[in-house]
């Protein structure tokens, strides 16, 4: 078992500055387990203080190469021995009557994404125990090869429910696994999208459900025709390949136009995004290359963040994203081009049991308009909030907001 502690993190290695073709190589050559928890590690202990202790735990949910990379965070009392230190070995489940929030992340994340919020919201509220998972095949959990993979005649509806199945079992394997009876379930982005399948299936298991900027809510508004499909439309626009790769898109523009319109995606990136071409395969594939497209990525979006933020940012992300591709390939199952959801969340939520809060950033690409008209159709209680200076990621772009937030909801 090792113990890093918060008041000694300088004696963690240092993140290989991204600053050089070189280092970019050295990223990449050295990469490893031990390298990727370093990274995981580093950057949480950037917020976590000696006012909550947190562990680091892999939780097997049964079967070959399964298990679920897992952190816990509570506020440290005179019982706690292990304060003030991020400690990694195994953990027996809950032994008292703490309720527990359980944080799950959005795709092309990890649990790591949520390190500005734990400590706040942990000290916060002291009555829950956070617990904050990678999903299987995603961040540090295992990556067992996916199976799921259309058949030809299977319609996408079968895959759907094959997908969401899947996931809903390896939560409630998990769960079981640390003893839960009830929580609160939180969800980001496509996260979001599985805690809402989680908690269709197992109302009596979710107290509350915390939708942050959850994908999949609208109805596609694109109808294709037999013009519009990848084989047919593919060649009129193979020369647009090479000009999108060099345009910039920002959070906004990736699903609307300027004018508020959807647009339409091109068929190239159709075709690309049913044959799984995910943008953790271009980084794997791009080697030493990869780690530059990371903090290129990184350096841009997170702008905001101290220098030694990014690097660290920039470290984690790139570890997991370079990790053998598994759970990525949900996506396509679930998604259509264009990220909207083959089987539309705003059918399903008005069977929600359990109360139900939306998050989003002002200026998060994100529409907060359809959980507006879901909560409409919905008769349990709903809420939406919006953070101010927020994009989709508005967790790290106003933290303070967010986690007062969510520290509302729970204690609500």
């Amino acid at each position: 078992m090792t113990d890093i502690k918060h008041d000694t993190t300088p004696t963690l290695p240092a993140v290989i500055p991204p600053t050089s073709h070189l280092n970019f190589l050295r990223t990449w050559w050295q990469r490893s387990d031990k390298t990727s928890e370093i990274a995981e590690s580093r950057l949480l202990n950037h917020y976590l203080t000696k006012n909550v202790i947190a562990r680091v735990d892999r939780v097997d949910i049964g079967g070959e190469n399964r298990f679920i990379n897992t952190l816990v965070v509570e506020k440290a009392n005179n019982k706690n021995l292990s304060r003030g230190e991020v400690e990694h070995g195994s953990n027996d489940g809950p032994v008292d009557d703490k309720k527990a929030l359980v944080m799950c992340h959005g795709y092309g994340a990890g649990l790591g994404f949520f390190y500005k919020n734990y400590n706040d919201i942990a000290q916060a509220s002291p009555g829950y125990r956070i617990f904050s998972i990678d999903w299987l095949g995603m961040g540090r959990s295992s990556r067992p090869k996916w199976q799921i993979l259309k058949k030809r005649n299977q319609s996408w509806d079968d895959v759907v429910e094959e997908t969401e199945s899947h996931f809903i079992q390896c939560l409630e394997d998990w769960r079981k696994a640390q003893k839960l009876e009830k929580m609160t379930l939180m969800g980001h982005s496509l996260g979001g999208y599985m805690a809402t399948c989680y908690a269709l299936k197992h109302p009596e298991r979710v107290e509350k459900l915390i939708l942050v900027s959850p994908v999949g809510l609208p109805v596609s508004p694109f109808d294709q025709t037999e013009e519009d499909k990848p084989e047919v439309a593919l060649p009129k626009e193979a020369e647009q390949l090479g000009k999108a790769m060099e345009a910039e898109v920002t959070e906004r523009e990736f699903q609307n136009s300027p004018n508020g319109t959807p647009r339409r995606i091109p068929s190239w990136a159709a075709y690309l995004w049913d044959k799984n071409v995910t943008p953790m395969s271009v980084v794997r594939l791009g080697g030493p290359l990869g780690a530059r497209l990371v903090n290129q990525y990184t350096s841009r979006r997170f702008a905001h963040l101290n220098t030694e933020e990014q690097h660290s940012l920039y470290d984690y992300l790139y570890h997991i994203t370079s990790s053998t591709g598994s759970g990525e390939y949900a996506l396509a199952s679930v998604l259509s081009p264009g990220a909207y959801a083959r089987k539309p969340l705003i059918h399903r939520l008005p069977e929600l049991k359990m109360p139900t809060v939306f998050i989003y950033g002002t200026i998060d690409w994100m529409d907060y308009k359809s959980a507006e008209e879901a909560g409409k159709k919905m008769s349990v209680y709903t809420k939406i909030y919006r953070i101010s200076a927020g994009g989709h990621h508005m967790y790290l772009d106003n933290h303070k907001e967010f986690n007062d937030v969510v520290t509302e909801v729970l204690g609500a």
